[in-house]
């Protein structure tokens, strides 16, 4: 009797030993991210199954947050994985726009390291038909969602529009407050008049919106792609001209190519993310690729080719080895630190 208590209590040691391993195996990390319906909150999805699907990375999803806080969040270590972008790097190293008063954001941004880029899709500047806005020169007086205050996308599509109308916000339009979730939300209620989401082509959200209402997309005109506001927006890394074709979307009023600005993020995390997890999840991404490009067609276009194209930061070292073992061409301004 004494021996079968002595064995059944040896036995429930013992699970509870391997239980108390396997779950001690998992790595718990914590990714920002963006709506699922946006080209980016679509990669993370895409990105965090495939992981979580043939590592031991468990990832905890949150989404509401400007990449421009992001990135300093991952550099002070409170975000483990997030949405980078060639633009914010680059402010961040020279200090400039939403920057420009961040203390060391020069110091932050050498903490921060790449795992992949990808396209993110163009700028659809989107109304409602019914709205009876026409072209960037009728947003005068509306209700405008240029991007969440203090984003990238707010100073950038704040180019745009200042390119093509010579607006300001807040003294020709009202420049609406939402983060990316609820913008969307409210543009289907009408809060708002005009709304500006890069995303890819076709994209959810927008086909969200011509369900059951006529939609037109406001350009680029092309006398405004010679002004300094326009150039400027252009001559930062990871931008470039996209034209949206017409009748890409169902109740899509446009008869011409809309143009407009399209550009390049990618998965980022810090220095301190440990080599094995980085290499780990690196592999398995592409090693199930397939899996990656069967999310939304958009996807196909991720490939070895376009993986550190327009990169300006270094690599994670844990994805920098899985990089040179499958052969990837790597530029030596990618190569971190740690390898050196």
């Amino acid at each position: 009797m004494n021996f079968m208590k002595t064995a059944i209590i040896s036995a429930v040691g013992l699970s509870t030993v391997v239980a108390t391993t396997a779950i001690a195996k998992d790595v718990y990390l914590k990714m920002d991210a963006f709506p699922a319906g946006s080209s980016i909150g679509q990669f993370g999805i895409a990105y965090s199954t495939v992981v979580q699907k043939y590592t031991d990375v468990k990832i905890q999803v949150s989404t509401g947050k400007p990449g421009t806080k992001s990135a300093i969040d991952s550099a002070n270590k409170r975000v483990d994985l997030f949405t980078t972008s060639p633009a914010v790097n680059f402010f961040m190293r020279k200090k400039m726009a939403m920057y420009k008063k961040v203390k060391n954001s020069d110091q932050m941004v050498k903490e921060l390291r790449g795992l992949i880029n990808y396209g993110s899709g163009p700028y659809h500047v989107v109304v409602y038909e019914g709205s009876g806005i026409k072209s960037l020169k009728d947003i005068k007086g509306k209700k405008v969602f240029l991007g969440p205050p203090g984003s990238l996308a707010a100073r950038t599509t704040t180019l745009m529009v200042a390119g093509a109308t010579g607006y300001k916000p807040g003294v020709d339009f009202e420049a609406v407050k939402f983060d990316w979730q609820t913008a969307a939300t409210a543009f289907v209620d009408r809060q708002m008049d005009v709304m500006f989401q890069p995303t890819t082509v076709p994209s959810p959200i927008i086909q969200q919106f011509a369900l059951v209402n006529k939609i037109r997309f406001l350009g680029i005109p092309a006398e405004a792609m010679k002004t300094e506001a326009v150039k400027k927006m252009f001559a930062f890394p990871g931008r470039a001209v996209f034209s949206i074709p017409a009748g890409i979307y169902p109740n899509q009023v446009n008869k011409k190519p809309v143009t407009t600005l399209t550009g390049w993020v990618g998965l980022g995390t810090n220095r301190w993310m440990s080599e094995k997890v980085a290499y780990d999840m690196t592999k398995a991404f592409w090693e199930h690729l397939d899996e990656v490009h069967a999310t939304a067609k958009w996807m196909s276009s991720i490939n070895k080719e376009t993986a550190l194209m327009q990169m300006n930061m270094p690599l994670h070292i844990g994805a920098y080895k899985y990089y040179k073992e499958a052969g990837f061409t790597i530029a030596d301004a990618l190569v971190p630190p740690e390898a050196k």
